[in-house]
């Protein structure tokens, strides 16, 4: 009963006054007395929007009873459509997962996990020729973390998706791919590959090479589930020594040094 008085006081204060003929009024005429209210005997019939209502059974309107629906511009509650709602593959599709959690979830919502940026490599070794070739290329694959994610056991897979080199002489360049050696690709040296550099200029250079990295996680036997942004990590530092060749190139013969600058 107590409930139900809250509810008619409620509507008093939206409604106004009324009498127990059921009939709104104005605050002229007299309201329900605490008795009607208490035992049931005062009903209310006004507009509230484009409804009405009475005490003692749910709020309604034109659409039906209220049901949690999207309201529309004037007020009246309808089902939400189906076909309205973002749908696999869009960008604001929400997943819940059998765990509650709601995906997407973030880069950062993984700052606890750490993936291995492999290593960097350039050839030749710690020197190089003014206008040729240096071959950059990093040693990195897809890998599997486990951890906690929301309170729950959960796997990260991370995938290696760029590479952003700097190389110390101000220039920079992000690549697709992290490049392999120059006897991996069947190729000589000094050759240009799809991640090599030429310096212009003599002198220490310093490389750093940050690799970019897209995750996917997974709540037990689910499927992989992606996670929205990237995550770059910086790998080791290079050095090299850049010079001409009449600096860089053994005086001697390639066949008594075979291992030799140059040859």
């Amino acid at each position: 009963m107590a409930g139900y008085k809250l509810l008619f006081v409620g509507l008093v204060l939206a409604v106004g006054t009324v009498t127990p003929t059921g009939t709104a009024t104005t605050a002229a005429n007299p309201p329900c007395s605490n008795i009607e209210i208490r035992d049931g005997d005062c009903k209310v019939h006004g507009s509230i929007g484009n409804g009405s209502v009475d005490v003692g059974g749910l709020a309604t309107t034109p659409g039906g009873p209220s049901n949690g629906g999207r309201g529309g511009e004037d007020g009246n509650a309808t089902p939400a459509d189906p076909t309205d709602m973002p749908q696999p593959g869009d960008p604001n599709y929400i997943y819940r997962d059998p765990f509650g959690v709601v995906s997407p979830v973030s880069i950062r919502d993984l700052r606890r996990f750490h993936p291995n940026p492999g290593t960097d490599h350039m050839q030749p070794s710690g020197w190089t020729v003014i206008g040729l070739d240096t071959n950059f290329y990093s040693v990195v694959g897809p890998q599997v973390l486990h951890g906690r994610l929301l309170g729950e056991p959960v796997a990260v897979r991370f995938s290696p998706v760029a590479w952003h080199w700097a190389y110390g002489d101000g220039t920079s360049a992000a690549r697709g791919t992290g490049g392999a050696s120059w006897e991996a690709q069947g190729t000589h040296e000094f050759d240009a590959t799809p991640t090599s550099h030429v310096y212009r200029h003599t002198g220490i250079y310093y490389i750093d090479l940050g690799v970019e990295f897209a995750a996917e996680y997974k709540f037990a036997d689910d499927e992989w589930l992606p996670v929205t942004g990237t995550l770059t990590v910086p790998a080791n530092r290079l050095k090299t020594s850049v010079g001409d060749a009449t600096t860089v190139l053994v005086g001697r013969d390639c066949t008594q040094t075979p291992k030799g600058a140059g040859c």
